[in-house]
């Protein structure tokens, strides 16, 4: 299955996640399976995609932003946000684009907006996720058997058939 570009950004934005002191309730995605829908509402109203995804705990506090250099031309910058909230604004100067994304995470459900502005106009799109249940538990493939070590054998002559 192919994930489109705003569902593996979203994705990113959650594969980024780190550990920080929480409060007591749940601030972050509890591990699970996760439906995960991306709406862009403009510059047209374009029809939902949703694609169910695992979040492992590795997923489960909020997400930090991306990081960036200070010699690359994209530059992130933290917008106010509450503690339940990442957000934050990607400036490019050479591209001329920018997106500012927003995220609020509320333990079984997360929302978010991310406005895309270029040359061409602005794209606005929300995303909604939600756990839907547990995941399903896999089993590993078995190891692949091991044969023992031995020398090469020439292979065997068959006379030619008269």
């Amino acid at each position: 299955m192919r994930l489109n570009y705003s569902v593996a950004a979203f994705l990113a934005v959650l594969g980024s996640a780190r550990a920080y002191a929480a409060p007591p309730q749940v601030v972050g995605m509890i591990p699970g399976l996760w439906q995960i829908t991306v709406q862009t509402t403009s510059p047209a109203s374009l029809a939902p995609v949703t694609h169910a995804i695992c979040v492992d705990r590795v997923l489960e506090m909020r997400a930090d932003p991306p990081k960036t250099k200070s010699k690359d031309d994209c530059q992130v910058s933290l917008d106010p946000s509450a503690s339940n909230e990442t957000a934050f604004t990607v400036r490019c100067a050479k591209a001329r684009t920018s997106s500012s994304s927003r995220f609020k995470y509320l333990g079984d459900h997360v929302t978010g907006t991310v406005v895309m502005t270029n040359a061409s106009g602005e794209i606005h799109q929300d995303y909604t996720a939600t756990r839907i249940g547990d995941c399903e538990e896999t089993q590993p493939a078995p190891p692949l058997p091991q044969t023992p070590q031995t020398p090469a054998q020439p292979a065997p002559v068959t006379p030619p058939a008269h």
